[in-house]
């Protein structure tokens, strides 16, 4: 899987646009609000991150010098089912960010033994030495009242950060002025540039590819197992036929499969061709009021052609509709959809075929591969309910991501 993952990357996010970088830690550590705050110059509203965000951002250093990197803000550490995972994006990248709140003083052990936990395994993986990656942590919220103090955070990742290239800078995200001044992170970045181009002009080991085997799956939700079905769904996507073969496919009932894969193409596929073609159109009209347009069209779209395959093809014999279920799938990758970077959508859109960006997408949102990702946000007595099999039943425990909060971050920035 490192291998088709390495691939893409470099595809979607070529080294001229600068070094990638991977943005971790866990959650409310100030990741997405950095990101942003490097991207928009603002701090802007966010929510936890499901899947990537993913910019490239300019950062103007007190040498005079500009750091150009494409960041990636992943969501998911301390999720033992999204470990092998991000693991391989780490791998695959130049760099690494590990954020890290210095007035969770609770929770902070946590934070050490989850970057010790992804260091120790990229740097030895089956007794064989592997590349060093440059790590910039930020002891973030520093300036909050009780915070720890930054020979404290030193001092606690001093046994994680071992032999490696690291460097541990305080920062603070709270009012910055427009020059990043007060925030901490000039200096920090200055480090990590330079950390950068010595990790680039020193000798590194090759990244041996990983093969991909089948493998039995006993615990559908296990990480390494999520892990090799990504690289399986990737390279699947990589010589799956087109949008257009596929919905005709669809359409005409014959379809060579009938698995989670296919059911999260055709929502994608669907919702990426039609319904931000009709539902996202240049309209003066407010944010949320299009986002209710866009699902309502492809929705519409995908309930059809989900009731009617299954009432006619050979292939669903004894499946019935789920209305909830579905509903999910849809909302998670609609959400997916406006994960992925702005320069991205306007590619997708002047393609002949929109929607032919599968593998793409799949790189951003990687946690669609997960089947019981559904489980996050209901339990099982109320989703394999009748009544959430007959109508909408809303999650029972927690809510489903925000679509109006992910496109105003997307459209303060545009």
């Amino acid at each position: 899987m490192s291998s088709i993952v390495q691939r893409l990357i470099g595809r979607f996010f070529p080294k001229n646009q600068g070094p990638t970088v991977t943005i971790l830690g866990l959650d409310s550590s100030g990741k997405t609000t950095l990101l942003y705050l490097l991207k928009l110059g603002e701090i802007v509203t966010t929510i936890s991150t499901i899947g990537f965000n993913v910019e490239t951002v300019d950062v103007a250093l007190p040498s005079g010098q500009r750091f150009r990197m494409n960041a990636w803000d992943i969501g998911g550490c301390g999720r033992s089912s999204l470990f092998s995972m991000i693991l391989f994006y780490v791998e695959n990248a130049d760099g690494l960010i590990w954020l890290v709140d210095c007035n969770d003083r609770e929770r902070f052990e946590e934070s050490v033994e989850e970057l010790n936990r992804i260091l120790s395994r990229m740097n030895h993986s089956g007794g064989a030495k592997k590349k060093t990656v440059p790590t910039l942590i930020l002891a973030n919220k520093s300036d909050l009242p009780g915070a720890m103090t930054l020979d404290e955070v030193r001092l606690g990742f001093a046994k994680a950060i071992s032999g490696q290239l690291v460097s541990v800078f305080k920062t603070t995200l709270v009012n910055p002025s427009p020059e990043l001044k007060s925030t901490g992170l000039l200096e920090a970045f200055d480090w990590f540039k330079l950390a950068l181009e010595i990790s680039k002009s020193g000798p590194t080991s090759p990244i041996p590819s990983a093969k991909l085997a089948k493998f039995e799956v006993h615990d559908p939700r296990e990480a390494s197992s999520l892990a090799q079905k990504l690289g399986l769904w990737l390279e699947r996507a990589e010589t799956d036929v087109s949008s257009e073969e596929f919905l005709e496919k669809f359409r005409s009932f014959s379809l060579p499969s009938w698995d989670h894969y296919t059911h999260i193409r055709i929502a994608y596929v669907i919702l990426a061709k039609y319904g931000r073609k009709e539902g996202m159109c240049r309209s003066p009209r407010p944010i949320w009021r299009k986002l209710n347009d866009f699902l309502r069209i492809g929705k519409d779209m995908i309930f059809k052609g989900l009731e009617e395959y299954i009432k006619n093809s050979t292939q669903t014999r004894g499946r019935t509709f789920h209305v909830s279920m579905t509903y999910f799938w849809i909302q998670i990758v609609h959400f997916g959809i406006s994960n992925m970077p702005p320069s991205t959508k306007s590619s997708v859109d002047s393609l002949p075929n929109p929607g032919d960006d599968f593998a793409h997408f799949l790189l951003i949102n990687p946690h669609v591969v997960d089947g019981n990702f559904w489980a996050d946000y209901y339990t099982k007595e109320v989703l394999m309910s009748q009544k959430a099999k007959e109508e909408m039943v809303l999650p029972d425990k927690k809510l489903l991501p925000s679509l109006i909060i992910r496109d105003a971050i997307k459209n303060f920035g545009a």
